[in-house]
């Protein structure tokens, strides 16, 4: 894999949650500032998309642990509610992104998978050197991602 490339897989497991709940959070683009702050700066709905967000397009401005900034515009280009959806990514990230939901008892699995590649032209160059502490830079910010979910999961039942 050359060094701008990025292939991650993260799991969350939430107990106590309806598979539609975690769905609803998940497809609502526009919260994540609020319930993930510590990735996403600012997201900005260029097109809503239609059912559960099909063909919706966003602009993120992402910045988390390391002092750089990520720019990237994703569109939902599948969906399978409330089991998961497929995004593209072009910008400072390109590539693609699925979410998978799996119900079990009491709870619900989630799945991200990740794959892009840095378009950021310092991150490129220093992407060699710098693989591990990006690479850790996103487990981080996935970790704050779950947490956020539960708390949001929280904040909307109550």
């Amino acid at each position: 894999m050359p060094a701008q490339e990025y292939s991650f897989l993260t799991h969350w497991r939430f107990a106590d949650a309806q598979i539609g709940e975690v769905a609803d959070i998940i497809e609502d683009t526009a919260s994540f500032p609020r319930w993930w702050p510590q990735l996403f700066k600012k997201v900005t709905i260029v097109q809503p998309g239609s059912g559960h967000g099909l063909g919706q397009v966003a602009n993120c401005e992402c910045r988390a642990r390391l002092p750089y900034t990520l720019r990237f515009t994703y569109t939902v280009v599948k969906v399978d509610y409330p089991n998961g959806s497929t995004l593209t990514s072009t910008g400072d990230l390109i590539g693609a992104g699925i979410w998978r939901l799996v119900a079990r008892a009491g709870g619900v699995d989630v799945e991200y998978e990740w794959r892009v590649r840095l378009e950021k032209p310092f991150l490129r160059l220093l992407s060699p050197i710098a693989r591990p502490f990006l690479a850790g830079n996103h487990e981080w910010s996935m970790a704050r991602g779950q947490e956020g979910l539960r708390s949001e999961l929280f904040r909307r039942r109550h």
